[in-house]
């Protein structure tokens, strides 16, 4: 209730702000991503070469030996192509005249304008790092749909991590299908823990195995995004599915993977494919993809899960590992549960931290040489950290370290980010636009060194 019920005394007080700034009540950002290397590329693609085979020619018999030189180091070069995103925002005068400094808001327009734009492009960021370009996100909802009336639908919280409130949504056959031949687009009205507000477009209604992606990431039907760990790692349709040999068998920037697709196209480990899957434990599954990558000669340096399999994981350990302290009846007792930090080993292979990651799709894990995995950009890539180390909790504060560029001169990349241009004239006056321009893609060098798994009873939405 109001300090007073009384008009003339209500008229009199102040508003009393305790609090400067403004608070950051988005998500956390992806320390996967953070983590990864970024280096600076030019060109028009990026090549490397891998040798996948040394060829038979080896044996007690030279004529034997010698009819199979010409298989002697089997090798491809990968032409890696960019991928891009563009996070924009404008700004009229009236804006920006209307907190020049504290005194005007809880902070500048133009700054906090910044701060979303750049939180924008980490996340969808993030969201590619898990993909391969085409901005998929789960499978999608088969809720009935009546064009332009708002319903609920409900998505995996890797899904909603990656999402907001004011974007758009295709349902599509394929990630691949072309974005004008979408089933249906949606608009998010409201996000309420995993349940979603979106109006759709039209009645289409989708059927079971289409799948839901982030609109405006393909161009036809070739990918926008940067190309993440599930294109140069795929699981699409499982290894044991018919999906697999037709999908890894089309070019895969300039390389045909299928003739050796361990090598080429990493481990995989399918954990509700394997024998007494439904007792089989994640960390076994974990296990059992450090050793196939152990044999490939891997550091497996980098283990990633999703923050439940990470919880589910630790508390597989916990019940495998009871500590008990005994203590005095006069002294207070202390108990506490979880791990602040959990490690596995296979030999002598060590990973000293697992990533927990909430943008990582649910019963999906990697595992990876950090030295075999970067980010490649044209572009520079400072955004892309936020300021919170490592795979630390925490969230910076939008009021800290976020510059407004609406009032630079127009210029096209600005610090090899920024394109500030003229926006649409309003009746409020002229709008200056800035866009963060991100061109680049995500790299694996040494697919043989990196791999991928899937836990039992995971579900694998990403359709060839």
């Amino acid at each position: 209730m109001a300090i007073s019920s009384t008009t003339a005394i209500l008229k009199l007080l102040k508003t009393y702000y305790k609090k400067e700034g403004v608070q950051n009540l988005l998500f956390r950002n992806s320390p996967l991503l953070k983590k990864i290397a970024k280096d600076r590329v030019e060109g028009k693609t990026q090549n490397f070469a891998a040798m996948y085979g040394r060829g038979g020619a080896c044996t007690g018999d030279f004529t034997a030996a010698k009819a199979l030189a010409s298989t002697v180091s089997q090798n491809v070069e990968f032409e890696v192509q960019p991928g891009q995103l563009f996070s924009v925002y404008s700004m009229n005068a009236k804006e920006a005249l209307a907190a020049r400094t504290n005194a005007g808001g809880y902070m500048k327009v133009g700054a906090a304008k910044m701060f979303a734009a750049s939180e924008s492009l980490r996340k969808t960021l993030a969201a590619a790092l898990y993909g391969s370009g085409y901005g998929e996100l789960c499978a999608a909802p088969t809720t009935a749909m009546t064009a332009n009336t708002a319903v609920d639908i409900t998505l995996p919280e890797d899904a909603i991590m990656k999402i907001d409130v004011g974007s758009k949504l295709v349902i599509k056959a394929t990630k691949a299908t072309a974005e004008s031949s979408a089933t249906n687009v949606l608009t998010v009205n409201t996000i309420n823990g995993t349940t979603v507000n979106v109006t759709p477009e039209s009645t289409a209604t989708a059927s079971s195995g289409y799948v839901l992606c982030l609109a405006g990431s393909t161009n036809g039907t070739s990918p926008l995004l940067p190309v993440g760990l599930d294109g140069w790692l795929p699981v699409t349709k499982k290894r044991s599915g018919a999906g697999w040999n037709s999908y890894i068998g089309t070019s895969f920037f300039g390389v045909d993977r299928s003739v050796c697709a361990d090598r080429l196209a990493g481990a995989f480990y399918d954990a509700t494919g394997a024998s007494s899957a439904a007792t089989q434990k994640k960390s076994y599954a974990v296990m059992q993809l450090i050793k196939k990558l152990r044999r490939q000669g891997s550091q497996c340096d980098l283990i990633v899960m999703n923050d439940s399999d990470f919880m589910d994981f630790s508390n597989e350990i916990e019940t495998t590992n009871t500590y008990f302290t005994q203590t005095s009846t006069k002294e207070s007792k202390k108990a506490s549960i979880g791990f602040s930090d959990v490690s596995a080993s296979f030999s002598t292979n060590y990973i000293e931290n697992i990533i927990d990651d909430p943008y990582c799709v649910a019963g999906r894990f990697y595992i990876l040489s950090s030295e075999a995995v970067a980010f490649w950009a044209y572009t520079n890539t400072d955004k892309v950290s936020d300021g919170i180390e490592g795979n630390n909790a925490g969230k910076v504060d939008p009021i800290n370290g976020e510059e407004d560029k609406s009032t630079d001169p127009m210029q096209l990349l600005a610090d090899d980010l920024f394109s500030v241009t003229g926006g649409n004239d309003t009746f409020e006056g002229p709008a200056t636009l800035v866009t963060l321009n991100l061109f680049g893609s995500f790299v694996v060098t040494n697919p043989s060194v990196c791999g991928v798994g899937e836990f039992y009873g995971s579900t694998d939405f990403a359709a060839a």
